[in-house]
């Protein structure tokens, strides 16, 4: 359901629940726990035929989760985004229609059974091919049935139904929509291994109406060195590959990274899973691709620099350059520039105050 929010009256929600935990009140209301965010986000897009777009948006999230109750709890989360300025925000920051919306992201029933978590609802998951690629104001959450279950050692499977979607990667961002067409559900298998030294092997499949998705990956990681490879098979000849490699020189880190698509792959339903995706770039939705991608980092006290160079032979290229601040535990800033060559530059900065 879509629900229109004032800016004083999210605003008035967000302090009022960062005040509620001192008030005395709190201790009448047992067992409810709260959370949140409130988020400051700017972006600006700039392409070369001199077209320029931009948007000042504050919002944020609240949740609120029950005391579990042999098992049992709930959880509620309020996502909200509110134009201060602009109407557009490059499809980032507000509903279909460039407006600010505020949505009911999550609500879902828990049950938590020796080793096993059963979510019913709508909540966030974080798998390859469904994710909340939070890369904007509103992240994207799903609609569904999910099990993680670890009974197994060292090992967790995932199983999910998922049946509708909205955020910041879905068609209509302000309202639940269908994942597919039909609107049958998408079923999701996934299998974890890490009883190897350094080493985590994932396994999974999704099931859609016109093609089903297996995705495979196993990564090697140390203080100082990291590899991995990655292999996705979307049927009809279309499938890609990936390998990865990193180290760590000091305070220094450096990565390389190397795709190659055969036929077309799709980023599923978030940002994707590909190795050499960009800020903004990855190799979906191009036939036939070769795509490779170096960055760095490094931190400076409370501050973290980066920059990352995507070479795509069928695509715009794309370099990214990253500056993160943490100036406590409770406030960040991030900004992060992209060079987008011909399609032009984009800067997104956020500012974030968790609660």
């Amino acid at each position: 359901m879509k629900t229109q929010l004032s800016i004083t009256t999210v605003l008035m929600t967000l302090l009022s629940s960062s005040l509620f935990a001192q008030s005395p009140l709190a201790s009448t209301i047992e067992g409810i726990t709260h959370k949140g965010e409130v988020r400051f986000g700017a972006v600006k897009m700039e392409a070369n035929d001199g077209k320029s777009e931009s948007t000042l948006s504050l919002g944020g999230k609240v949740s609120l989760t029950t005391k579990p109750i042999y098992g049992i709890s709930a959880t509620a989360t309020m996502f909200t985004t509110n134009a201060l300025f602009g109407k557009n925000g490059e499809g980032m920051f507000l509903d279909s229609d460039g407006k600010s919306y505020s949505i009911m992201g999550e609500s879902y029933l828990q049950l938590n059974m020796g080793k096993t978590l059963v979510k019913a609802g709508r909540q966030i998951v974080n798998t390859p091919y469904a994710d909340s690629d939070d890369i904007g104001m509103i992240p994207n959450s799903f609609e569904g049935y999910s099990i993680v279950n670890q009974d197994i050692k060292e090992s967790t499977i995932v199983l999910a139904l998922l049946d509708k979607w909205s955020g910041v990667d879905a068609p209509l961002p302000e309202r639940f929509t269908n994942m597919q067409t039909s609107g049958d559900a998408v079923l999701t298998a996934g299998f974890i291994y890490e009883g190897l030294a350094d080493t985590t092997l994932q396994l999974w499949h999704y099931k859609l109406d016109e093609a089903n998705y297996s995705y495979g990956e196993v990564g090697y990681e140390t203080k100082i060195f990291n590899m991995a490879l990655q292999y996705t098979d979307q049927e009809n000849s279309n499938r890609a590959y990936g390998a990865s490699l990193g180290g760590a020189f000091g305070n220094l880190s450096l990565a390389i990274a190397y795709n190659k698509v055969n036929g077309m792959v799709s980023n599923g339903f978030g940002g994707g899973p590909f190795f050499t995706s960009s800020e903004d770039h990855t190799i979906a939705d191009v036939a036939n691709q070769e795509a490779i991608r170096y960055g760095a980092e490094y931190p400076i006290g409370d501050m973290t620099l980066g920059v990352s160079h995507a070479t795509f032979d069928k695509g715009e290229n794309e370099t990214d350059y990253l500056a993160s601040f943490a100036i406590n535990s409770n406030h960040t800033l991030d900004v992060i520039y992209h060079d987008m060559y011909d399609d032009g530059n984009m800067v997104r900065f956020f500012a974030n105050y968790h609660f």
